[in-house]
C-alpha cells in the first residue's frame, strides 16, 4: 500500500479552505490507498454496502452507487437487495454470499466521526487512517490535531472510510477517506460524494 498524498496536514488545510469557498464542493478526499496490483478497469460486478444505521438513507446511498456504476458498465448491486432483511454486515455472513452469487468486488463505505464545526472556531477532523504497512489488516485511527481555516457558520463535518475489497481473496483492493460538510440535507449530498469516490478510484495511480 502507498499513501498517496505526501502532507495530510498541507492537503486537509488545502481542500477545507477551497470547499469553504466554493458553493457546490461539500466533500474533500483527505487520502487514498491503492494496492500495488488493483486495476479499477476489472471491476464487473460489485455488491454495494453502506454501513449506516438509518436505513432510508442507507437505502438511498447504497442505489445511487448502483446508478452511477452501472453508467460506467458495472453491474452493480444494492446490499439490500441481495442480503437477507436481517444479516448482519459483517465480513463472516457477507463474503460467503458475495462469492456465491459471483460478486468479484464489494464496496463498504462506514462513517467514521461525526465533528460540529462551532463559527469562529477551527474545522478540525479528529481521525486519520493509519500509515502502517499492513494497513490492509488493520482498522487502526490514529488522532490528529491540525489547524485548518476558521469557520464562518456552524455545520457538521462527516468523516468516511469508503474502501472497495477482492471477493476472493478477500483484500483491500482501495481505500479513501473523505470529509462531507453537511450544510444542506444529506440526501442531495450523497450524488456528489459517490461521483466523488468513483472519479478518484477510476483515476490512474500515480
Amino acid at each position: 500500500m502507498k499513501y498517496s498524498t505526501p502532507s495530510r496536514r498541507l492537503f486537509l488545510t488545502i481542500g477545507v479552505s477551497a470547499s469553504l469557498f466554493t458553493a457546490c464542493t461539500y466533500t474533500s478526499m483527505l487520502s487514498i490507498n491503492r494496492a500495488p496490483a488493483f486495476r479499477s478497469d476489472h471491476i464487473q460486478h460489485v455488491l454495494v454496502i453502506g454501513l449506516f444505521k438509518d436505513q432510508a438513507l442507507r437505502k438511498l446511498f447504497e442505489e445511487e452507487f448502483v446508478r452511477q456504476w452501472r453508467l460506467r458498465g458495472v453491474q452493480a448491486e444494492s446490499s439490500l437487495e441481495v442480503l437477507p432483511a436481517d444479516a448482519p454486515l459483517t465480513k463472516d455472513v457477507v463474503a460467503p454470499i458475495a462469492k456465491a452469487q459471483g460478486f468479484d468486488a464489494v464496496l463498504v463505505s462506514r462513517l467514521v466521526e461525526k465533528t460540529k464545526i462551532i463559527p469562529g472556531e477551527p474545522a478540525v477532523p479528529a481521525m486519520e487512517p493509519s500509515f502502517r504497512k499492513d494497513r490492509q489488516e488493520s482498522d487502526t485511527l490514529w488522532p490528529v490535531l491540525l489547524a485548518p481555516p476558521v469557520s464562518t457558520s456552524e455545520f457538521t463535518l462527516a468523516t468516511v472510510e469508503t474502501s472497495l475489497y477482492d471477493v476472493s481473496s478477500e483484500r483491500r483492493l482501495w481505500s479513501g477517506w473523505t470529509d462531507t460538510e453537511v450544510v444542506k440535507k444529506i440526501p442531495k449530498l450523497i450524488p456528489g460524494f459517490v461521483s466523488l469516490i468513483l472519479r478518484r478510484l477510476y483515476e490512474s495511480p500515480q
